[in-house]
């Protein structure tokens, strides 16, 4: 079948759904696992839409945020909103849920940096709060370098990768996550014209995976070092002023540590206490066996 323009023309969209979405099974398993990659190859197209961009006579989407593609009006007439106190929602023609995360679409209608920005946010939620990263939408900065987030995993090995970035100082990077920490790896392309991660690691950002919506947090197979880390953690929220050099590095990176010269055991509660109590036992169990 042939179809012309006004194929892809739309009946006015009421305004206030207007905006960028993003598929909720996406979003889910982004917040569960901090794997974009990953959410877009389990979730993402073509079972569903990876996004969408809904204008007033226009919707648009990306397939892996590689191809950019119009929504035909027949298909998108099956589409149905609904308006709950989570917020507004798409229902496409297969049952598909997308939540609306703005009601901004740029000159071309799409809302890229707005949907980079949203999802870091997800991704990132307790780096916001480290001196030397800042998130911006679209882009990231480590250490002052700025770089750019690639949406599109085309061409890019992503094992174990949050995210590919790009600067001009750089050119292709690769933000992998070991345990809770970040490490920066420089990409390398081989025969194939696929970007991997040099195994060498160019930096690391210690903590950098932390939820800031949980303030105890439990993982069962982290590196034996981040053990420490996460123990020590709950003595820096309280100010504690540590005399190894490396923890002081740490956490002195975080905004909200503030040292305390009064800092006593007693300022933790009793759920921190067990917290500790748990992890002790987790590293004597990794060093017996």
């Amino acid at each position: 079948m042939l179809y012309g323009a006004a194929d892809w023309d739309l009946p006015d969209v009421a305004d206030e759904y207007i905006g960028t979405y993003i598929p909720v099974d996406i979003e889910e398993e982004i917040i569960r696992t901090k794997d974009f990659y990953g959410a877009l190859e389990k979730y993402g197209y073509p079972n569903h839409h990876d996004v969408l961009f809904l204008g007033k006579n226009k919707c648009y989407s990306d397939a892996h945020f590689h191809d950019s593609y119009a929504i035909r009006r027949n298909v998108f007439s099956e589409y149905r909103f609904e308006t709950t106190d989570e917020g507004k929602f798409i229902y496409d023609e297969k049952g598909f849920k997308y939540r609306q995360i703005t009601d901004f679409l740029d000159e071309y209608g799409r809302g890229y940096k707005e949907f980079d920005d949203y999802v870091s946010k997800l991704i990132f939620d307790g780096m916001y709060s480290l001196k030397n990263v800042k998130v911006t939408p679209g882009h990231i900065e480590l250490d002052g370098v700025n770089y750019s987030i690639n949406d599109d995993p085309t061409f890019f090995d992503t094992t174990n990768v949050q995210y590919w970035l790009w600067s001009e100082t750089t050119s292709h990077c690769a933000l992998v996550r070991n345990g809770l920490n970040g490490e920066l790896h420089e990409g390398v392309r081989d025969e194939y014209r696929i970007w991997s991660p040099k195994e060498e690691v160019k930096a690391i950002y210690p903590l950098m995976f932390l939820s800031s919506a949980d303030p105890l947090p439990w993982f069962d197979d982290l590196p034996e070092s981040q053990y420490r880390l996460l123990r020590n953690l709950v003595y820096a929220r309280h100010g504690y002023i540590f005399k190894s050099a490396d923890l002081k590095a740490v956490f002195s990176q975080f905004t909200w540590y503030e040292p305390d010269p009064h800092f006593s055991e007693s300022m933790l509660s009793a759920e921190e206490k067990a917290y500790v109590k748990k992890i002790q036992q987790k590293e004597a169990d990794l060093k017996a066996n």
